[in-house]
C-alpha cells in the first residue's frame, strides 16, 4: 500500500532530520545490505558436513587415526564456510577518534 502524499513528506521529514543529527548512522543505513548466507554457501557446508561423516565413519571401520581426524576438520571447514562473514577485513580494529584519550597517561 503506497503512502500517502503527507505520510511521504513526514518520511522524507524525518530522513532529513537524521541525516543532519547523525550523518554516520545514515551513511550506514545507505550502504547496500552484505550478500549473506546465500544458498551456495549453505550447500558448500552441506557437502562438507556430510563428507565429513563419510570420512569419521570410514575411518572407525578402517582403524586408521588419522581418518577420523581429518573428517572432523572438515566439517569444521563446512561449519566455518557459513559461520564466517564474507568481505569482511580480519585483524582490523574499529576505535572512535575520541577513544585516543583513554590511552593517554
Amino acid at each position: 500500500m503506497p503512502l500517502s502524499a503527507d505520510e511521504q513528506r513526514l518520511l522524507d521529514q524525518l530522513e532529513a532530520s537524521l541525516r543532519a543529527e547523525d550523518p554516520d548512522l545514515a551513511r550506514k543505513f545507505d550502504k547496500p545490505p552484505s550478500p549473506g548466507r546465500g544458498p551456495r554457501r549453505w550447500a558448500i557446508a552441506g557437502l562438507c558436513f556430510l563428507a565429513g561423516i563419510a570420512l569419521l565413519v570410514v575411518g572407525m571401520l578402517v582403524g586408521k587415526f588419522w581418518l577420523p581426524v581429518l573428517g572432523f576438520l572438515v566439517m569444521f571447514a563446512g561449519v566455518a564456510v557459513v559461520m564466517l562473514r564474507p568481505g569482511k577485513p580480519s585483524g582490523k580494529i574499529d576505535v572512535p577518534d575520541d577513544a585516543s584519550a583513554l590511552f593517554d597517561r
